[in-house]
């Protein structure tokens, strides 16, 4: 196909590209994935996020390993982090080092199970199965023989 100069043709897609944010901790000691869906990844989500990390761990001290991406580090997140330094603190980990974060691995599975070869045509039921998957994972990457990431019970009988 060929177009004028300075007259760019407009070609149909299949569809509105709609998407969704995906936010998750992992607890390295139980294998236990926490995670919330949001519909964008921004500073105020990620804050939400981690209320939401802050509930679900009511004791003691908690280090969260964080990579080098903007809102981690952004004006909403640095009040965050300040309201919140005896309890929880930031380990940042070097720029373009993800073999490092272990919750890269647990993001690599999912996007396996879930969107290799596929094309999801409704929103809700993507979001759907991204939380069935990651309540029935467990990450235990310290464990010599049933390490990695494995299913508490099959996704089929959890769907």
């Amino acid at each position: 196909m060929w177009q004028r100069r300075g007259c760019p043709l407009k070609i149909a897609a299949a569809g509105e590209d709609r998407k969704c944010a995906v936010f998750g901790a992992l607890d390295y000691a139980s294998g236990q994935i926490v995670w919330q869906i949001c519909p964008r990844k921004d500073g105020k989500a990620f804050v939400a996020f981690l209320d939401h990390l802050v509930a679900t761990f009511p004791d003691g001290l908690l280090v969260v390993v964080l990579d080098n991406v903007g809102y981690h580090k952004g004006q909403v997140a640095k009040r965050w982090w300040l309201a919140h330094h005896e309890r929880v603190r930031p380990l940042w980990l070097p720029a373009y080092a993800p073999q490092l974060n272990l919750m890269e691995r647990v993001w690599g599975h999912l996007k396996d199970k879930l969107s290799c070869h596929r094309w999801w045509a409704d929103l809700a039921a993507l979001e759907s199965a991204t939380g069935c998957l990651l309540s029935h994972l467990r990450a235990r990457f310290h464990q010599p023989d049933p390490g990695g990431i494995a299913l508490v019970q099959t996704f089929s009988e959890a769907a």
